[in-house]
């Protein structure tokens, strides 16, 4: 009451006329902030307040595709929305085509005549008529486009989408997609057999396990000829699943994955036990065996492997870490020692493959080399005699020239972007490096790949001890705008969310710098928001959709009872983002929790980052209120229909 009095008194003693001055003058600076405040994009990201011109110029090569010859190297480039056309005798760049956003993959086609390049952000293929370096005409096809590949007949293109988890098979003849096959999570990266009959896709998430197990990724076999799946191949303990490759003798498929082991508490990072890099060996005969070797060393860590490629021999097989700006060269004769591989066959027993699995003392017996690469290095393949290896460099813009038989850096082709360094790239680098961590262990990426997550929960070990407050990883896409962070919302901020926190939780270092601190800032709040496919910004909501809003937003249930506004989805959910930042005890609790109070995520994108809840105990959104809503602690919906909880789930799609 005092401090009330005192500010009446002071008002009291500001003149009328004063007043009204100092009232003009404070909405003319009101106003003056408001003008000058950045109008913050559709996507949620802050990158209209931190890019400059130079951040729209980097290139950032992703994928490599040589010619027959080898006379040309082909490679996207996702920055600038351009395919780069390489002159790989005279090492310079010689021509460039412009396609879709975002472009990733690239396939000839069988005559060379074409070239297919998949667009994530458009979910099409862009079909380049390669004499006059123009896109004819683009074929949709499934949800983020990746990896492509074409029949030996040249008459089926095949195409992975890993948003919608399936495999678009395309008609070439009349340039357009007849049918999809379900894959596993997130098919990433295709391989065709040496006899063109099989084809093997990675995938980049785990399938659905039970809670608290460990997570499983898809090895899946398509039979090219008849179109179907074949098999679908599942290698235990493993996520992430990106490169892969078949090797000349079309005995072993080859995957570039990690082997995370978050199920045990994080704070045994200093024992290599949180996660390790390595290559998953299958036999590709039906039913075949699957070995895995590490990449890594006892005290040494290479984070991240993307690109892999098999020597024209099969000798040598090469597995870039883009954590780690290395490539790993694998010398395939020890490794068929080690796993006594006769007629195509891994003899070793399951209890020794179960061993190397997790060995970090092998590599040195297969390891033939490890080569220093440029930034962030991606894609490799092999000149067709096994001379040259190209490897893309996303955040350099350079490929490296590695000479194969030498087995070091032969040169370097510069892709033409700029030289100097912004503070968003410098920030893009930060979070893809994995040296910040101990004994490099693991980057930004390793947990958020392509900025998103990985699939997994963990037990950060932390607020309540090991086996308590096990948290799900959550997508940085389109977070700038909802604070606070951590499901405890106990960080304000990134700047503590990636300063003092990651470098005690995470990395077990000093952490970053502040200059380094802020530049990684800036990055994540620059990252947008993929195009969501279940809304459009020209179109209003459809019929199904607009239920769901109504159900969302709902003040009385079925039977005509009042819902608290405490109770409703859209009170701590609003729009645009689906979040009000603040925490809210939604009954939810389990055993392994020490507190039910928990910040409210934000729902941008949500179809596209299962599982769900804070310790990630839901594959489903449907879970979330049907098993885990027994009481309607969050939200009202057991009254619901099943009409109207598949009509609220749609609607929540489109945030």
């Amino acid at each position: 009451m005092k401090s009330s009095r005192r500010q009446a008194d002071r008002s009291r003693m500001i003149p009328p006329a004063a007043a009204v001055l100092l009232l003009l003058g404070m909405a003319l600076v009101i106003a003056g902030v408001a003008a000058d405040m950045p109008t913050l994009p559709d996507d949620g990201s802050r990158r209209n307040q931190y890019a400059v011109a130079a951040d729209d110029l980097y290139k950032s090569p992703l994928r490599l595709l040589l010619t027959p010859g080898g006379e040309l190297l082909y490679v996207t480039c996702e920055g600038t929305n351009q395919v780069l056309v390489v002159d790989t005798e005279s090492r310079v760049v010689v021509d460039s085509i412009t396609v879709g956003r975002m472009p990733f993959g690239l396939v000839l086609s069988r005559n060379a005549d074409k070239l297919y390049v998949s667009n994530r952000w458009d979910n099409d293929v862009s079909v380049v008529d390669l004499s006059s370096k123009q896109v004819e005409t683009t074929i949709p096809v499934g949800d983020d486009p990746h990896s492509m590949a074409v029949s030996p007949d040249g008459t089926t293109l095949f195409v992975a989408n890993l948003g919608t988890n399936d495999l678009s098979v395309v008609d070439v003849p009349g340039l357009r997609e007849i049918k999809r096959l379900s894959m596993g999570m997130a098919p990433f990266d295709l391989a065709l057999s040496p006899d063109g009959g099989t084809l093997y896709v990675s995938n980049q998430y785990s399938i659905p396990v039970p809670f608290r197990t460990a997570p499983i990724v898809e090895l899946t076999v398509v039979d090219v000829t008849d179109q179907l799946v074949r098999e679908r191949r599942r290698l235990p303990s493993t996520t992430i699943g990106q490169g892969v490759a078949v090797s000349p003798d079309g005995q072993f498929a080859a995957v570039a994955l990690e082997l995370p082991k978050n199920l045990i508490p994080e704070t045994q990072i200093y024992q290599g036990w949180m996660v390790t890099y390595g290559v998953a060996l299958s036999e590709t005969r039906a039913g075949g065996r699957t070995a895995y070797l590490l990449l890594d060393e006892p005290n040494l860590y290479f984070a991240d492997p993307y690109g892999i490629a098999f020597s024209p021999d099969g000798q040598f097989l090469y597995v870039s870490s883009s954590g780690a700006d290395a490539m790993t060269v694998i010398d395939m004769q020890a490794v068929r020692d080690l796993l006594q591989v006769n007629n195509g066959r891994i003899t070793i027993s399951d209890e020794l493959i179960s061993i190397y699995a997790r060995h970090l003392g092998l590599s040195d017996e297969y390891v033939s080399a490890r080569i220093p690469t440029g930034y962030n290095p991606k894609d490799v393949v092999v000149s067709p005699d096994g001379r040259w290896v190209y490897v893309a460099n996303r955040l350099d813009d350079q490929i490296t020239v590695i000479d194969a038989d030498a087995q070091r850096v032969a040169g370097t082709i510069d892709l033409g972007g700029p030289r100097i360094v912004t503070t968003l790239r410098k920030g893009a680098y930060l979070f893809n490096y994995a040296s910040i961590s101990f004994q490099k262990q693991l980057s930004c990426n390793t947990c958020h790949p392509e900025m998103g997550v990985d699939g997994l929960s963990y037990d950060i070990a932390v607020d309540g001890g090991m086996g308590r407050n096990l948290v799900d990883n959550l997508t940085l896409r389109g977070i700038a705008e909802t604070a606070p962070f951590k499901w405890t919302g106990k960080n304000p901020n990134l700047q503590r969310q990636e300063g003092p926190r990651a470098a005690q939780l995470f990395f077990r270092t000093h952490g970053y710098t502040d200059d380094e601190n802020e530049a990684i800032v800036q990055f994540i709040e620059a990252i947008p928001k993929t195009p969501n496919r279940y809304s459009d910004a020209d179109d209003p909501l459809n019929e199904f959709q607009e239920t769901g809003k109504e159900m969302y937003e709902r003040a009385y249930d079925n039977m005509g009872r009042y819902i608290p506004k405490s109770n409703r989805c859209i009170t701590c959910h609003p729009p645009p983002y689906g979040t009000d930042r603040l925490k809210h005890d939604v009954g939810s609790k389990s055993d392994h929790d020490w507190d039910g109070v928990f910040d409210s995520p934000h729902l941008t994108n949500i179809y596209q980052r299962p599982p769900h809840m804070h310790d990630g105990r839901c594959y489903s959104l449907e879970e979330i209120w049907t098993e885990f809503n027994p009481d309607d602690t969050h939200g009202v919906t057991n009254d619901m229909t099943k009409d109207q909880l598949n009509a609220l789930i749609e609607y929540v799609k489109t945030f």
